[in-house]
């Protein structure tokens, strides 16, 4: 099964989804997601090809799906999807799939990643590659001045400690409601489902209370145009009655339609 709308041959296409269908052997709480990618793919055939909104029939924009790759090859394939001027749509997996992504781009970027954890632990459970150590491990790789975190309500005090003395700029899931600077002229950005409420994405790996509603859809929206890559990580279909998964399917058609909008 290929992504919805996305049957475009891979020389013609303006964007190019992936599947990295990856989980830590320790996962924090429940597993599943290596089952996610073909879970939205499903999920994307529930919509219409066009969108009301942008007036922007996806049947008429070049996708392909490069179907589903391991992680030790997903960066290769993303570096070449760069370098072949078309913008990579990952879909996992675990966020420890992330990091690697991040890393396989040579071009000025910032990171935003939206996420319910703040994921800046140096290791856990002696694993420094964990999705628990996500958002530090990208913060490694492109320092303070290149990562911002969105929509956090969940960490331990350790994590709050060391993002207050290293310099990490994360804003709490109350903040919102507020207009956020995203300061980065080219964005990678990483959308882990538990941003959500899980009212409206309960399939996910570790739900979190009190979260985002669909405002992350029109803050995905206003970054569109400076969106060079993506992901979307997290969904976990043994725990999903379909929500969560035809959210993230949505995200990543949305996402396409106001980027060529």
């Amino acid at each position: 099964m290929i992504f919805a709308d996305a049957e475009a041959g891979y020389e013609e296409s303006l964007f190019v989804i992936f599947g990295v269908p990856f989980e830590d052997k320790e996962m924090s709480f429940r597993s599943g997601t290596a089952e996610a990618p073909d879970f939205i793919r499903y999920a994307g055939w529930n919509y219409e090809s066009y969108d009301m909104e942008t007036d922007i029939d996806l049947q008429n924009i070049a996708i392909h799906d490069a179907g589903n790759v391991t992680l030790e090859k997903a960066p290769e394939l993303v570096r070449k999807i760069r370098n072949d001027g078309k913008t990579p749509i990952g879909m996992g997996g675990a966020h420890s799939v992330t990091p690697p992504l991040v890393a396989s781009l040579d071009e000025e970027f910032g990171v935003v990643v939206l996420d319910a954890h703040m994921d800046f632990r140096d290791e856990y459970l002696g694993d420094a590659e964990s999705h628990a150590c996500t958002s530090r491990r990208i913060f490694d790789r492109v320092g303070k001045e290149r990562i911002v975190s969105v929509g956090v309500r969940s960490a331990s005090r350790n994590e709050v400690k060391d993002a207050g003395e290293l310099g990490f700029t994360y804003y709490h899931g109350n903040r919102l409601a507020e207009p956020l600077e995203i300061p980065f002229e080219n964005i990678y950005l990483s959308v882990d489902m538990d941003v959500f409420d899980p009212s409206l994405a309960p399939g996910v790996s570790n739900p979190e209370p009190n979260g985002a509603g669909y405002e992350i859809l029109e803050l995905i929206g206003s970054m569109a145009k400076r969106i060079i890559a993506m992901d979307v990580v997290e969904v976990c279909p043994s725990y999903d009655d379909g929500r969560t998964a035809l959210l993230a399917a949505k995200l990543i058609r949305d996402f396409i339609c106001r980027k060529v909008a």
